[in-house]
């Protein structure tokens, strides 16, 4: 709607230019008339005035109710009392200065004036014509009829056409109300199912973890497991905190890339798997890691967490590898970096087609985890010949299997 009545608005606008247009050239034709007598000029002067001030206003913004009503009433007093600034010849007639003034005004109030207001300004402007053209001592009645009945059907058709635009105007603005809530509502239900997943495979990354840990521990391992209780308690008591607080509290900023991944590999360090890190973001700038959002940075040590505990659980070695690549998108202004984080081992393995579709590590914890943040990852493994998790943001669109050329042994 708010578009609808700029647009008239500007055309408005036009509409009254060319009418100023109009009165000039109608002088310069009969300029004899408007010479005999220098006052006869003081009419269409007045309209030319009037209607460059309502001209710029329209240029700016839509009219105000006031503002039509005192429009309509000085097309009303000109129509009344400019007859006499109108050539004789040419009084009767639809083509003259006047006349077109009129046509041109009756837009404004029919598509800004309020409700039935609207309909009777519509018709001040024909029946005020009519009257001050039968004040004159010479009238041609057809002609004048004709003139003013001109005046009414443009009016009728303004009025028909505002009611048609008007009215598909607001159907479309509710519709598009409409719809906005339901995104709003389906977002809502979106971030709740994100967080309520998350939450999900925080409890396997750590809880269930350390309970199937605790089931296979024995007598000596007591303190090795109250430190990996202490490490998930800590972990989970930092994701249910909110992430300004929580970096308040440990001094960091929120979503420090490089410092995420460092403390995974610390805290596996401490379980006792050997980890060896490359970094190739360290020659970066600082401000390459903070292009990173801060949920992508949680969302994905999270995964490289569990593809470490993974390996330290399943591989069958005490020894895994951690590349982390944070390369520049150079005229990108969304997605400035590409971060991509390779775990690798060269443990027992495992084949993919053979994983057990309930087992939550890798399509949850990893997989739908990196896709929650808009990132993507993938996963190569073979019997005997080690595995390989690649998690990359932004998503690639043609995933393929990880680079095992570039990987470190």
């Amino acid at each position: 709607m708010t578009t609808l009545r700029s647009v008239i608005a500007s055309l408005a606008s036009r509409i009254r230019c060319a009418g100023i247009a109009y009165i000039v050239v109608q002088i310069v034709i009969w300029h004899s008339f408007y010479a005999a007598d220098p006052w006869r000029l003081v009419a269409p002067a007045l309209a030319v005035g009037w209607a460059v001030t309502v001209a710029a206003r329209l240029q700016r913004r839509w009219p105000s109710t006031f503002l039509v009503c005192a429009d309509s009433a000085v097309y009303a007093a000109l129509a009344l009392g400019a007859q006499e600034c109108v050539p004789p010849s040419v009084r009767d007639d639809a083509y003259n200065w006047l006349f077109i003034s009129m046509s041109g005004q009756i837009m404004v109030p029919v598509w800004y004036a309020p409700g039935a207001l609207s309909a009777v300004l519509a018709l001040i402007s024909p029946a005020a014509y009519w009257v001050g053209v039968l004040l004159q001592p010479v009238t041609d009645i057809r002609k004048l009829t004709g003139s003013a009945i001109i005046l009414i059907i443009i009016g009728l058709v303004h009025t028909i056409v505002r009611r048609q635009l008007y009215g598909r105007a607001a159907a479309a603005d509710a519709a598009l109300d409409e719809a906005d809530q339901a995104a709003s509502e389906q977002y809502v239900i979106l971030s709740r199912n994100t967080e309520r997943r998350e939450h999900e495979r925080l409890l396997h990354d750590t809880v269930l973890n350390t309970l199937t840990a605790l089931a296979r521990a024995g007598g000596n391992d007591v303190a090795q497991v109250v430190n990996r209780c202490r490490r998930d308690v800590a972990l989970i008591a930092g994701a249910l905190a909110d992430p300004d607080e929580l970096a308040a509290a440990t001094g960091r900023p929120p979503g420090d890339l490089l410092r995420e991944v460092r403390t995974v590999v610390d805290d596996m360090r401490a379980r006792g798997l050997n980890v060896h890190v490359d970094m190739e973001a360290d020659d970066m700038d600082t401000t390459g890691a903070s292009a990173v959002p801060a949920r992508v940075t949680t969302a994905i040590s999270n995964a490289a967490r569990e593809a470490l505990s993974n390996v330290a659980a399943h591989a069958g070695t005490g020894e895994a590898w951690v590349q982390v690549r944070l390369t520049e998108l150079a005229g990108n202004a969304k997605t400035p970096c590409r971060l991509q984080v390779i775990v690798s081992d060269r443990g027992a393995g495992f084949d993919l087609a053979r994983v057990d579709e309930a087992r939550l590590g890798i399509r949850r914890s990893i997989a739908e985890r990196t896709a929650d943040c808009g990132g993507q990852a993938s996963i190569w493994s073979a019997p005997g010949q080690g595995s390989v998790v690649s998690m990359s943001w932004p998503a690639i669109s043609r995933p393929g299997e990880p680079d095992r050329e570039s990987l470190p042994w």
